[in-house]
């Protein structure tokens, strides 16, 4: 597909992005690997196939600033299978080399994953740079936030449901605390929120203390006053039972499971 991106037109090129996005986050949604396999991060050519006169045209309008940290959100989507089919291995020959060999690859694949998402830093176009627009700053501090955003969102990804670590972990809570300010930062400067919800939930869901729990509950107002899709009323009700549960004693608590016993499905995107 790469070799003939220079033939392709601007309809294609935007419903291959379509594509790689909604892939994911389905995926997101269900715990299930993506349709699609490894995919390779957009060129600066996927992006400039509609002419405006705004400098934030160059602001892809489905990934924002997040496009080239999508292949990360997708390895990471993608290792859901592999740590269930690991677990089931691991009991059924536990110590066997089957077995080993998977843990080490899984092991590998997670802190290549890390490093990376400690690496990444958003790329901004340098029209976008050179702006003296006050409206595109301001637009561009919210998506900035958002990118920054889905990074921490992945991060707890990558601590919670991969490497198993406790809501209560130091690694799980600074990820989530970043996380919902940033997204209350893309609230604050009024930019686009329609991405929002897969790294606000992600977060909420491990929120402990009460200042971040009312942070996401500030953000999902603005959400669900903005945009009024059902989809953050349920991600929204479900974290709520969550909180709860959690405040009860319930210990670490699974949010589809939790949403299943509501009657109600999270969909991200």
């Amino acid at each position: 597909m790469r070799e003939r991106r220079g033939k392709r037109s601007p309809t294609s090129a935007f419903l291959e992005r379509a594509f790689r996005y909604f892939d994911v986050a389905s995926a997101l949604s269900f715990g299930s690997s993506p349709m699609s396999g490894t995919i390779l991060a957009p060129t600066a050519q996927d992006f400039n196939t509609m002419p405006d006169r705004s400098a934030m045209a160059a602001v892809d309008t489905l990934f924002g600033l997040v496009a080239d940290l999508w292949p990360l959100i997708h390895r990471l989507a993608s290792l859901v299978d592999v740590k269930r089919n690991l677990e089931k291995q691991e009991l059924a020959s536990p110590g066997h080399e089957k077995a080993n060999n998977m843990r080490s690859d899984f092991e590998t694949n997670t802190s290549s994953i890390e490093l990376a998402l400690h690496q990444w830093i958003p790329k901004i176009p340098a029209v976008v740079v050179a702006t003296e627009n006050p409206a595109d700053d301001s637009r561009l501090q919210s998506i900035l936030n958002n990118a920054e955003a889905h990074r921490q969102a992945a991060f707890v990804f990558l601590y919670r449901n991969l490497l198993s670590q406790p809501r209560s972990s130091a690694k799980v809570q600074t990820s989530a605390k970043q996380a919902l300010q940033t997204c209350l930062r893309v609230v604050i400067f009024s930019g686009p929120m329609a991405a929002l919800v897969w790294p606000l939930f992600t977060a909420a869901c491990e929120a402990i203390e009460d200042n971040d729990r009312n942070v996401a509950r500030t953000v999902f107002r603005h959400l669900e006053t903005r945009q009024g899709m059902n989809n953050i009323v349920t991600a929204w009700e479900v974290c709520e039972e969550i909180w709860r549960r959690s405040d009860a004693g319930q210990g670490d608590i699974e949010w589809r499971d939790v949403a299943q016993d509501l009657g109600r499905e999270v969909i991200f995107g």
